[in-house]
């Protein structure tokens, strides 16, 4: 997420609020890949001039949110998945490293915090969605108290470029890895209270090697053949 520069401040409230309003209604699918974002009518719905807008259209540019074409005239972005696999490969490298590293800082209250959202996993793998945001709440939980700020900010940053592909899409094409989540999620807590750091390393090494091969499968078989 690109950090906008207060220079002057009434241009940066607007420009903010522009930005914040297009970025939330991207993630959650409100807009769509490909839809049309027309400054004019943007300025008008917000009740703002066009210039905040158009710095805002910019900076969600540079996310890789928005494409800006010629005419003033931008779209949402659209991501191939094998795109989206190239960027989420990077993400889950540095998500493992954070979650290795936050290992040391957790005790028995958080570690019993993430085995009752496991439980909540095993209760119901059937729903991509619910699967996927259980999951996602797990490893964020796990990931928090690594104590590097910038590297959290970073992983958040790079699942922002796959919202197109989040993992409920992910777990749509592979099944297979629903009912494989809680098992994963639970052997990594049984290596935290434990305090094998090595086993929660190799662990983590390990699952990234699944994941690529179920990624690399789904991209395999949604690429076009050449004519």
């Amino acid at each position: 997420m690109v950090r906008l520069s207060p220079e002057n401040p009434v241009m940066f409230s607007k420009t903010e609020h522009a930005y914040e309003t297009l970025r939330r209604r991207i993630l959650d699918g409100t807009l769509k890949p490909g839809e049309q974002l027309r400054l004019s009518h943007i300025a008008s719905e917000l009740g703002i001039s066009e210039m905040p807008v158009r710095e805002a259209l910019r900076a969600l540019h540079t996310d890789g949110l928005v494409l800006l074409n010629l005419h003033r005239s931008a779209e949402v972005a659209t991501l191939s998945f094998r795109t989206a696999w190239e960027i989420e490969e990077v993400r889950l490298q540095l998500e493992a490293f954070a979650c290795a590293a936050a290992a040391p800082f957790h005790d028995a209250d958080s570690i019993a915090e993430m085995y009752a959202l496991v439980r909540e996993q095993e209760r119901d793998t059937d729903h991509p969605v619910t699967t996927a945001r259980r999951n996602s709440a797990f490893h964020t939980k796990l990931m928090s108290r690594a104590p590097n700020a910038f590297l959290l900010r970073e992983i958040d940053e790079l699942w922002d470029r796959t919202w197109q592909y989040s993992s409920a899409s992910f777990l749509d094409m592979i099944p297979d890895r629903k009912p494989i989540l809680p098992k994963e999620n639970r052997k990594i807590l049984v290596l935290l209270e434990a305090g094998d750091q090595k086993g929660l390393e190799d662990f983590l090494a390990q699952r990234l090697k699944d994941i690529a091969a179920a990624w690399n499968g789904a991209v395999a078989r949604t690429a076009v053949p050449e004519p």
